[in-house]
């Protein structure tokens, strides 16, 4: 299983006019549901004028959530084509809400899927895009001397940003975050000097977004 995803490279908000109807693209950057859910009652509330404000979602990275709502259109007019315009652009970690302005013309069932798919499409273009790994994070403890063939470890790993914290006397701890397809190569490695007591002890904490 590949550690690649891809998020929006940067937030964005783009504008689009549709048969004198006003249509916002507001794209955001939400990890998990919770934000998801908390940045589409902001938007919602800064647009409580506007005619409908129609979402979707795609959040995680090892597990994937998708959801979508159609705020008052004709069911499978605007949330579905915005999820489609997501996962057209194999995105994840996104949040998608067309704010539509009703301008007096109205656009049919086809004309609304254009609308909400070419708009959300279009504010996705515009965040462009970023390739991060998915990873999992250790603290290892170890002695000092040790330190170098530890870095040389990780830098075989393309781990990214690597924090140590000095401890007492000859003993420093490391703290890395690993992609996951190096954690096999990574657990071995560090069971085999645990094993013969080149460190002193490893710990799993967990899988993270990465970069």
């Amino acid at each position: 299983m590949s550690d690649l995803f891809i998020e929006p490279a940067r937030e964005t908000v783009t504008e689009a006019k549709i048969q004198k109807s006003r249509f916002i693209a507001h794209v955001c950057i939400s990890t998990d549901e919770t934000r998801a859910r908390e940045r589409i009652k902001i938007i919602s509330s800064e647009h409580r004028q506007a005619n409908h404000n129609c979402w979707a979602y795609r959040v995680g990275t090892l597990k994937r959530e998708e959801y979508f709502s159609d705020d008052g259109e004709p069911a499978g007019t605007a949330g579905k084509p915005i999820l489609g315009a997501i996962l057209r652009q194999e995105m994840t970690n996104v949040l998608v809400v067309v704010t539509r302005y009703f301008g007096g013309i109205k656009l049919g069932v086809r004309g609304l899927i254009e609308a909400y798919g070419n708009t959300a499409s279009e504010g996705l273009l515009a965040s462009g895009k970023i390739s991060r790994r998915i990873r999992t994070t250790y603290e290892v403890r170890m002695p000092y001397d040790m330190a170098k063939l530890m870095d040389r470890l990780l830098d075989s790993c393309d781990t990214g940003v690597e924090f140590r914290t000095s401890g007492y006397g000859a003993d420093v701890t490391v703290q890395c975050a690993v992609p996951l397809d190096c954690v096999q190569k990574v657990e071995s490695t560090l069971d085999e000097w645990k094993n013969a007591r080149r460190i002193i002890d490893w710990e799993r904490n967990g899988g993270t977004p990465g970069v």
